[in-house]
C-alpha cells in the first residue's frame, strides 16, 4: 500500500474525519487530503499524524495496515 492508502486506512480506522484529524494534528486539511489522493507527504507530516493516529511514523510508511 501506499502512504495515500494507509493515511485514509488508519484516519478511518480511528473514526476521523479528514477534518477532525487536522483539527487535531495540526496539518491542514487540504493537505490531508492532498495526501490522500496521492502526494507525498513531508517527514515532519507523516510524523504529526502517525502521533496523533497513535501508530509510528513506520506504520504509514508500510505496505500493509497492522492490525
Amino acid at each position: 500500500m501506499k502512504a495515500s492508502d494507509l493515511v485514509r486506512e488508519y484516519r478511518k480506522r480511528a473514526r476521523m474525519s479528514q477534518v477532525d484529524l487536522a483539527d487535531i494534528s495540526g496539518v491542514p486539511q487540504t493537505t490531508i487530503s492532498a495526501i490522500e489522493r496521492g502526494t507525498d507527504p513531508s517527514w515532519n507530516t507523516l510524523k504529526r499524524l502517525a502521533i496523533t493516529l497513535n501508530i509510528t511514523v513506520e506504520d504509514l510508511m508500510g505496505t500493509e495496515v497492522k492490525n
